[in-house]
């Protein structure tokens, strides 16, 4: 399975998801996190790892099936931030990569994972949903 990095909303917007969905965006972003993150150093916008959270069902989920009691555990609470965080980010990033595609090994599925991205945070930003990004397999 492919690591992937993708956007979840904290109250669903299907036509806009089903988009995103369909887009079957993220493993791009899980790829290249770590060159991204510098990249966002020197934008000064938030890096897509520091928006980083997981919903607690999840992490009680994944945790048993590693073989771990998660009753004895404190489980860090789901963190939503605001889409428009998230907008700055992804369209700072796309800049960055557009105008630097000799810096990728795959510049276009980045782009690609980043437009798909936008584009369900700007509705959400519209929605005033709030989001985090989820690692995930795919």
């Amino acid at each position: 399975m492919a690591l992937a990095i993708i956007v979840t909303l904290e109250k669903e917007l299907p036509d806009a998801m089903a988009a995103y969905t369909k887009a079957k965006a993220g493993k791009a972003l899980a790829r290249e996190s770590d060159k991204l993150d510098t990249v966002v150093r020197r934008k000064n916008v938030p890096a897509i790892t520091s928006m980083l959270s997981e919903s607690q069902a999840a992490l009680i989920e994944q945790l048993r099936a590693d073989g771990f009691d998660p009753s004895k555990m404190r489980l860090p609470p789901e963190q939503w931030f605001p889409a428009s965080d998230g907008v700055k980010t992804v369209r700072a990033l796309q800049e960055y990569v557009a105008a630097n595609l000799n810096d990728f090994k795959q510049p276009n599925p980045i782009l690609r994972d980043l437009k798909a991205s936008e584009t369900l945070l700007a509705e959400a930003e519209k929605a005033r949903v709030r989001f985090h990004f989820t690692k995930t397999d795919l």
